[in-house]
């Protein structure tokens, strides 16, 4: 994973989750000069990029699943399998 300081910036911001109304920590979805799909952790001033895809509407489900179980760290932990998923397809 990167420090999405190093990474491209964000061309177009599509969506930005919160886990919870109180949470400072959100993920930014946007997408890449290349059609890719980058998702971004936001928590206070750090920033982590978690993943590059591009297949969307996956990375959106993995969100979705996380975010029910209502935890930072489900979150977090989704899009990282995402990325290590989106790794072996590309080997």
């Amino acid at each position: 994973m990167v420090p999405a300081e190093t990474g491209p910036p964000a061309e177009d911001v599509i969506i930005t989750l919160r886990p919870a109304a109180h949470c400072a920590s959100t993920i930014e979805i946007d997408r890449l000069g290349d059609g890719s799909y980058r998702a971004t952790h936001r928590a206070g001033t750090g920033t982590l990029e978690l993943c590059r895809t591009d297949d969307l509407e996956r990375l959106l489900r993995q969100l979705n699943e996380a975010l029910i179980s209502g935890t930072e760290v489900g979150y977090v932990t989704a899009v990282r399998n995402l990325h290590e998923l989106e790794l072996e397809r590309s080997a």
